[in-house]
């Protein structure tokens, strides 16, 4: 039996993480390449043919800026979109089962953890998407609502109005205002709560080979009473993420004092690639660390829960039972 396969603490389960990360680096750094590439190659693709995007002057607000500013935000959103989606459910799901093998004293490679989750992959596609709509619904109201608001706003702004006609739908809007403000903090709130709650989904997904709503019923299951240090885990591996991240974008950034309009204009072309690079290197190297996290929470679950590591042993010493790692997968 895997000696790993005992009740960790939350310390314990960053220790197995960051074991796994280390020991098995190409490994888990291969696979999440998918996401932070595609990004890059869109991003320079953007710049390559549109050019630097252009920076709106607070002290001179020119309307021909920002209608040129829209359609390209709507299209680094789309497109991020659709390469978070379907990138992220590709490298989760392999990341997954690359997991499950490592942590079971099982030798894998990029290639073959990629072509273990392919019948699964429309599956955590959709699991993806679900679990993202529970999540993010109270945040996608706010942002509706302050669409409404802002579209109010120009018809109050708009001459040749009495005041007076106004005010009705001026006390709307602070209501309105007031609304967004509570769903995004409720939503906030929420998103944590659901992310925690299906933290596990995509492992279940993978390692059982289960549909989309019983994954989902599993990580329920699973997660019940350990939301804190699921949370608490998830936490750190962010944090973390974000500290990489920053540290590789700072010098970028700050050689230029992006935080004023000045600053921003003064970026050249290759300033600009320059942060596209520092962004892939820090979303490669970082990506990996919070799956792999809720990998190993979710077999720490399960030996918590279903005495998972019982299970292993007996099949170890020609028990009876179903395959429950990586070799379930099919």
């Amino acid at each position: 039996m895997e000696p790993t396969l005992r009740p960790m603490t939350a310390s314990q389960v960053l220790d197995r993480t960051f074991y796994l990360y280390r020991s098995n680096f190409i490994l888990f750094m291969g696979i999440a390449l998918i996401v932070p590439a595609l990004r890059l190659v869109f991003s320079l693709g953007e710049l390559l043919i549109l050019g630097k995007p252009p920076v709106p002057d607070p002290a001179q607000p020119d309307l021909r800026l920002f209608q040129e500013l829209i359609p390209r935000f709507a299209l680094e959103m789309s497109a991020g979109a659709v390469i978070f989606f379907v990138g992220s459910a590709l490298a989760s799901a392999a990341t997954a089962y690359a997991v499950s093998a490592v942590h079971l004293g099982r030798a894998t490679t990029i290639a073959e953890s990629y072509q273990r989750v392919k019948p699964v992959f429309w599956r955590v596609l959709g699991l993806t998407l679900w679990v993202f709509f529970i999540s993010a619904w109270l945040f996608l109201l706010a942002y509706v609502i302050l669409i409404v608001v802002g579209v109010g706003a120009l018809v109050i702004t708009k001459g040749g109005r009495p005041s007076s006609d106004n005010m009705g739908l001026a006390f709307a809007l602070l209501g309105g205002l007031l609304v967004a403000f509570l769903a995004f903090a409720g939503g906030l709130v929420w998103m944590v709560y659901a992310a925690c709650k299906y933290a596990l989904a995509v492992p279940a997904a993978v390692v059982e080979n289960l549909p989309a709503r019983q994954a989902m019923r599993r990580s329920r299951f699973l997660s019940d009473g350990s939301k804190g240090r699921i949370f608490g885990i998830y936490a750190l591996t962010i944090l973390m993420s974000v500290i990489l991240g920053s540290v590789l974008e700072a010098p970028i950034l700050f050689g230029h004092n992006i935080f004023t309009a000045a600053g921003q204009k003064s970026m050249t072309l290759a300033s600009h690639v320059l942060l596209q690079l520092a962004q892939f290197a820090g979303t490669a190297l970082a990506g990996p660390i919070a799956t792999i996290a809720m990998a190993v929470v979710y077999y720490d679950q399960r030996v918590r829960k279903e005495a998972f590591d019982l299970q292993i042993m007996m099949q170890a010493i020609g028990g009876a039972g179903a395959a429950t790692g990586p070799e379930a997968i099919q």
